[in-house]
Parts: structure tokens; C-alpha cells; sequence
């Protein structure tokens, strides 16, 4: 029996994982858009802890959080979590379907237990057919061959709403040969379609995506952060010997307000001083 078979569909749709959210009782009692606003808008970090009656610290835990860090340094030595995601790794099984390009054994399995994923969310899988067990999840392919809910081009606009899943998980069809060093075939020597770029589908995927919803990559590539989310994850992936690393990256859509807070913010120039001595604070 698949899981959605398991329980009753009509009931109040849980939360995603808001373990990828701050932790303390005082940090989430905070009005954390208006506190972006104020440090933003020319306040210290102390002026603006004082406003809300917390530790200068605390307002920069919450701008790390998003960040958006009043002043930060430049290069991967001083990225910080939120910038690189809180990284993990993990070692799935080998595909055990009988055709190409499936998800890594126990892959799906793990990503339910890290975003906190059930049958009342509505899933969307990119470049897959019909997924045994999770026939309850949307799919998308350019190809009818497994019967996907949607037969539709990834790299044209998808036939969906704006704003309509909770999930969108991502495995681009590629192939990467060692004949002669290391050269990747996006499908269209292994799948027999036309060639697809990385990040083709991305500003699709985004825009179908719930505010606070999750747009997962399966890739060789460690994908660069899309406009209008935040990364939260960065996995790599092991199937066992002989096999190649795959990295899982997983981002958050932001809602409108963070967006264009964030867009602001990434449009003025950026000094090099101030939240080193905050964060130990």
C-alpha cells in the first residue's frame, strides 16, 4: 500500500520543516521583517536590539538567519551557514528501477524526514514520470513514456498557477562520460531529447512554488542560489563505490516582502566592517 494511501486526505495541512527556522522562544516572538527594516534603514545592531527589547546579538542572529547581514566580507573563508546552507551528507542505495534516471534508493524517504514532508503537501517532480507509492505527488516530463501527470517542456512556461506547491524537486536528465576527461551530455545523447541548460527551468520552478515553499536540485552541479529564495541545504549524495557524488541543494521561495528586501539590499554596495564583533556578542 503507497503512503497516501494510508491515512485520510481531508484535514488541516501541516507546516513544512520549521526546524530550518530560528530556535528560542525570544527570537520568534520578534516582528523579524521589521527588524531587517530597521537594520537596514541606517540603525546599529544595539539600536535596533534596544528597539525591540533584545541583545544586539539576537538582531544578528536574525540577519544571518536571511542573510542579510547589515556588513559582509567577501569570499567562501567567511561565507557563513545561511550563505553555503547547513551542509550534510548522506549515503542512498543505488536506483533500483528498471529505467534510467531514477532517484537514488531511500533518496525521497530521507528528503520527507528533512523537510518535514506528508501527504497533505502538494509535490511537484520535475523531468520524472509516475512515482510508485507517491501517486498522489504531481510529475512533470517532456516524454509520456511513464505517465506523468503533465506532459509538458520544462524550459517554456509550465502549465500550473503561480504559487501552487509546496515542494518542487528537481533531477535534470544528464550523462557524464570519462572517455576523454570528464564531459557531461545534457539528454540528448542519453535521453533522446533536445538539449536542456541547468538552469533553464529554474525561474519556472520558483514562480509555482508557495511563499516558504521548498525548490530542491539533484545535480552534479552545486546550484547557485535563484533569485527570490534563500539556500537552507546543501547534501551531498553517495549511491556507494564506483558511483559519482550527486548534490542535493535545497532553497526557500521567500515572500514578497523578504524579496524585495533582499533585491534592495543586493543592489547597494556592501562594506566590511560590524557583524564579526556582533556575532560574538
Amino acid at each position: 500500500m503507497g503512503r497516501f494511501n494510508r491515512r485520510p486526505s481531508i484535514r488541516p495541512q501541516r507546516r513544512l520543516n520549521m526546524a530550518l527556522t530560528l530556535k528560542g522562544e525570544l527570537v520568534n516572538s520578534l516582528d523579524h521583517k521589521q527588524v531587517l527594516k530597521d537594520l537596514h534603514g541606517g540603525m546599529r545592531y544595539d539600536e535596533v536590539g534596544k528597539k525591540h527589547g533584545c541583545s544586539k546579538g539576537t538582531i544578528w542572529r536574525i540577519a544571518n538567519h536571511y542573510d542579510m547581514l547589515k556588513h559582509k566580507k567577501s569570499g567562501l573563508q567567511h561565507m557563513t551557514e545561511s550563505q553555503l546552507g547547513k551542509r550534510h551528507g548522506w549515503a542512498c542505495g543505488r536506483p533500483m528501477a528498471k529505467y534510467k534516471g531514477a532517484y537514488p534508493n531511500g533518496f525521497l524517504r530521507r528528503l520527507d524526514q528533512l523537510l518535514g514532508i506528508t501527504e497533505d503537501h502538494a509535490v511537484l517532480h520535475l523531468f520524472s514520470g509516475s512515482i510508485q507509492g507517491r501517486e498522489n505527488e504531481h510529475t512533470m516530463d517532456i516524454q509520456d513514456t511513464h505517465k506523468p501527470t503533465f506532459v509538458a517542456d520544462a524550459r517554456e512556461e509550465f502549465p500550473m498557477k503561480d504559487n501552487t506547491y509546496d515542494v518542487v524537486i528537481s533531477d535534470p536528465p544528464y550523462d557524464m562520460t570519462t572517455t576523454e576527461g570528464v564531459k557531461i551530455d545534457y539528454s540528448d545523447k542519453l535521453w533522446k531529447t533536445e538539449f536542456i541548460r541547468p538552469y533553464a527551468w529554474v525561474k519556472e520552478a520558483v514562480r509555482v512554488l508557495k511563499p516558504e515553499g521548498f525548490l530542491c536540485t539533484l545535480h552534479h552541479l552545486v546550484y547557485k542560489t535563484p533569485p527570490g529564495t534563500r539556500r537552507v541545504y546543501t547534501v551531498s549524495i553517495t549511491c556507494g563505490p564506483n558511483t559519482r557524488m550527486r548534490t542535493l541543494c535545497v532553497f526557500q521561495k521567500l515572500d514578497e516582502e523578504l524579496d524585495g528586501l533582499t533585491t534592495m539590499l543586493n543592489d547597494q554596495d556592501i562594506g566590511d566592517t560590524e557583524h564579526a564583533s556582533c556575532k560574538a556578542t
